[in-house]
């Protein structure tokens, strides 16, 4: 006679580092709400780099292959250690596009594992920038078992662009905590910044790099100066551009109205305080941090880049939409707000609840449900 034995379900997570993005941040969040009853989850980094690596830490299921950046001498290491995990695994799931996910799929192949690979932006504005090696892991997806993206936009743009049958590329939005997003926005500001608040404030946060359009937000942010909107300008987040956009501030005569914060591990109490939050991407897969605002109960104004801020916004019900590398639409979409209380009491109480729709257990279970269906349980014979 047979009989199935429940089992937790062996996952074997990738990334290659845990920098402070967008990406690493919902890799993570679905690393820590798997249900333990029923999986058993492994986290594998290639680099100890990051600044969410404070947050991981000392954990028992978070294994770290390098403790530096890595090199291409690292590559053939890397592939032997994630063989080596992919053995003890029921599924491999490659978190992030680029070197980590190659590894896994080279190393679930190897070990006859299935592997789901995870994309989390839009690649068709962004696949001709990018290296003949990237494209060329990225062209490897079509050998995985399945694709998961962020937004139906950056699936269906996927597919086309790198031959992956649609029929193996699905839908999962970004799953936020929102409990946690909500009491971290309570929690004060610190006491250096609290005057900076005191008058109309719009705050962003991203890494800072050219795919998150700061140069724009500047730009509009100067633009509403001149025309006697007083307010401020808080952004929140590190990367290679500060240097070149503290420059562009201080061109604009407003560097003393533009405050660079840095990375903050509690990004959402800034956004609580904001009069508005806006989002200035040239393009996204989904737009996390849209929704964290939403949670927040900050209006928001984001650009309809493609793919992500108008399937989160509903095509502009829960929030300002406008046209993406446009200075002064932006600054029209902001000063819309920013001078209009009721409007924005309006769409904070709307954002709200849209948020919940991007609630953290739902999300979940698509994934355990998928997870679930690559790992059917074994059977064994009894007498």
């Amino acid at each position: 006679m047979l009989t199935k034995v429940s089992e937790k379900k062996k996952l074997l997570i990738l990334l290659p580092n845990l920098v402070g993005a967008g990406g690493q941040r919902a890799v993570l969040n679905l690393f820590l709400a798997l249900d333990r009853a029923r999986f058993e989850p492994r986290l594998l980094v290639q680099e100890r780099i990051g600044s969410f690596v404070s947050e991981v830490e000392g954990m028992e299921d978070v294994d770290f292959l390098l403790d530096r950046a890595f090199s291409r001498a690292d590559l053939p290491f890397l592939i032997r250690e994630t063989t080596r995990h992919a053995r003890r695994a029921d599924i491999v799931l490659a978190g992030l596009e680029g070197r980590a996910s190659f590894c896994g799929l080279v190393a679930a192949k190897l070990a006859r594992k299935p592997v789901i690979a995870w994309i989390h932006i839009d690649w068709r504005p962004f696949v001709e920038q990018v290296s003949w090696r990237q494209t060329l892991s990225l062209k490897s997806y079509a050998l995985v078992d399945h694709v998961v993206a962020c937004s139906i936009g950056a699936a269906a743009n996927f597919a086309q662009l790198f031959s992956v049958p649609t029929s193996r590329v699905s839908t999962i939005y970004n799953g936020i905590p929102l409990e946690r997003v909500r009491s971290n926005a309570e929690v004060a500001l610190p006491e250096e910044v609290q005057r900076i608040f005191e008058a109309p404030t719009i705050v962003m946060v991203g890494r800072l790099d050219e795919q998150k359009g700061y140069t724009y937000v500047i730009d509009a942010h100067a633009r509403l100066i001149r025309q006697g909107l007083e307010h401020q300008l808080v952004i929140v987040g590190e990367g290679g551009l500060r240097t070149q956009l503290e420059a562009q501030a201080n061109e604009l005569g407003v560097r003393d109205r533009v405050h660079f914060l840095g990375f903050q591990h509690n990004p959402h109490r800034f956004m609580k305080h904001a009069t508005v939050f806006t989002s200035s991407s040239i393009f996204e897969g989904f737009g996390l941090v849209l929704v964290e605002a939403l949670a927040c109960g900050t209006p928001v104004v984001a650009t309809n880049c493609l793919s992500g801020p108008a399937e989160v916004l509903a095509d502009g019900e829960y929030g300002v939409l406008v046209p993406p590398r446009d200075p002064e639409g932006l600054a029209n979409g902001l000063r819309k707000l920013l001078t209009d209380p009721v409007e924005r009491a309006r769409l904070s109480k709307l954002g709200v609840g849209r948020a919940e729709v991007f609630g953290e257990r739902s999300r979940m279970s698509e994934w355990e449900d998928l997870f679930m269906k690559f790992t059917q349980p074994r059977l064994h014979a009894y007498n």
